[in-house]
């Protein structure tokens, strides 16, 4: 790859991306919601181009880039990936018909490839009809696989090969909310206890540097699948993940299995293959669970 497109550049994933594609000097057009945004981490960037686009304008981003012939265009934005927004019906919705739009302008632009970030989140949405517990946070998982369907259809249609990246559970410098390692570990560094139900299902959790080094491979190689599961490929037992946490804050006892009741949300461990992945694009994570967590502790001290 030469050149390529980034929404959501500014945020969490986003800008772990630019730093790899960097690595390989790739030119990246970044697209940023509106100047109100904080971009201070990618001016710090070379070889990267800030383009203000709003989500709802997407559908005219072909008028705002005066360039095309893009290699890959990696539509990460999302409105409410995490926080109360994720049960917000009309947002989740209105996702969907962005991802929709920045298809048809990615074929505007003449990109030879489109790739979208997934969630293991939208397994979840099989089960909403037979779940005794009805989360509002399903709804996410739900806009996810809708929106998934919709653009196995369109780019189908417009022949634009197409890559759906089902993201694992992330963690990573600069991300604390929404995920459950930072959780954990900030739970534990301010002197509280971090609290968990039974924690029995199988989890897979993906340093942030090893899944955007996933991105770029599904970029930059041929592949011949539409769906990818972008983890670890050594998925375990949550309350595991949880005790080694402690234990590498120094803390084992803060962390109380068992204090608050399950969500009732099932994992299944055959979600977490990443056998797809690594036969296709010779994929390999390459920070240990240990050292991400540690670089992650890091982090949240400075």
């Amino acid at each position: 790859m030469q050149k390529v497109i980034v929404t959501g550049a500014n945020g969490f994933v986003g800008y772990w991306l630019i730093k790899e594609l960097m690595k390989h000097s790739i030119k990246v057009i970044a697209i940023v919601k509106d100047t109100n945004e904080k971009i201070d981490m990618l001016t710090s960037l070379s070889g990267v181009s800030i383009v203000y686009c709003n989500l709802s304008n997407m559908i005219n981003l072909d008028t705002i880039i005066p360039d095309k012939d893009f290699d890959a265009f990696y539509h990460l934005a999302w409105i409410s990936a995490g926080g109360s927004g994720r049960a917000d019906y009309n947002l989740q919705l209105m996702n969907a018909k962005y991802a929709c739009d920045a298809v048809i302008v990615a074929k505007k632009l003449n990109c030879k490839k489109f790739l979208v970030a997934g969630t293991i989140t939208e397994k979840i949405a099989s089960q909403t009809l037979v779940l005794p517990v009805k989360s509002d946070n399903i709804i996410y998982g739900i806009a996810k696989h809708t929106t998934h369907c919709m653009l196995e259809i369109l780019t189908n249609r417009l022949n634009l090969e197409f890559v759906w990246m089902q993201f694992s559970n992330l963690y990573g410098p600069y991300s604390i909310n929404g995920n459950i390692v930072g959780y954990t570990i900030k739970e534990i560094l301010e002197g509280r206890n971090a609290i968990f139900g039974t924690a029995q299902q199988p989890y897979d959790l993906l340093y942030i540097e090893d899944l955007v080094y996933a991105a770029y491979l599904l970029g930059e190689k041929d592949v011949k699948r539409t769906c990818y599961y972008l983890g670890s490929g050594n998925p375990k037992i949550l309350k595991d993940y949880l005790i080694r946490i402690g234990e590498l804050c120094g803390n084992p006892d803060a962390i109380k299995i068992g204090a608050r009741a399950d969500d009732g949300l099932k994992y299944d461990l055959e979600w977490f293959d990443a056998s797809a992945l690594i036969e296709d694009t010779g994929y390999m994570p390459r920070i240990s669970f240990d050292q991400g967590v540690l670089n992650t502790i890091n982090w949240m001290k400075l």
